[in-house]
């Protein structure tokens, strides 16, 4: 896209900007984000122990995803292939930081028009994320995520384990040079586009 705000612009002008010239994901990019997802979950499941670092302890390695707003790529083909059961969403409660929960069970309607967990599922803790697959409005090539303002997900993301891989979800026209960041947002070390997914290089 052009005419964009430049990297000096604050995030307010970019959020504008981005919800005025955004069209939706076809079901085509949606699709191709997804294949490009799975593929990359099936490598690291095939990574040896040995290779893979610090894994998280059995019984926790859980997936982190979202259920999309309607102006967002739908992951719920990723959870069909794998298994509901292996994926933890975000309940946002009224009031206090958001909490984790199993993606099966009962499921209420946000205000946003997502579906997300009751008040009364399980509460999952962070040390059971093993990887975090992330919702934003932009990205840009650095890792910077440009969210709704609010602060959710950053606070979120700073409680998950260190080495948990951050991926950055979006159409590519919607991962841009440089967006304006500040030092509490939280770098994704991925980005998964219709291009598939890419490690975001080391530095901001």
């Amino acid at each position: 896209m052009s005419g964009t705000p430049g990297a000096q612009a604050s995030k307010a002008s970019w959020r504008r900007w981005v919800q005025d010239h955004r069209q939706p994901a076809s079901d085509q990019t949606t699709v191709a984000v997804v294949a490009g997802l799975r593929a990359f979950i099936e490598r690291r499941n095939e990574r040896p122990a040995s290779a893979a670092g610090s894994r998280a302890p059995a019984g926790a390695d859980l997936i982190l995803f979202y259920r999309a707003m309607p102006n967002e790529l739908s992951l719920d083909g990723l959870a069909e292939a794998f298994g509901w059961q292996r994926f933890a969403v975000t309940r946002t409660p009224p009031d206090g930081p958001l909490t984790l929960h199993p993606a099966i069970g009962s499921m209420e309607q946000h205000r946003y028009g997502f579906p997300q967990p009751t008040a009364d599922a399980f509460e999952l803790q962070p040390c059971h994320i093993s990887l975090a697959l992330v919702p934003g409005v932009a990205f840009d090539g650095r890792g910077t995520r440009l969210g709704h303002g609010v602060g959710y997900y950053d606070e979120l993301l700073a409680r998950l384990p260190r080495d948990c891989p951050r991926v950055g979800v979006a159409c590519r026209d919607l991962v841009f040079d440089r967006l304006p960041s500040e030092p509490h947002d939280v770098a994704m070390t991925h980005l998964a586009t219709e291009d598939g997914v890419v490690a975001v290089p080391d530095g901001r």
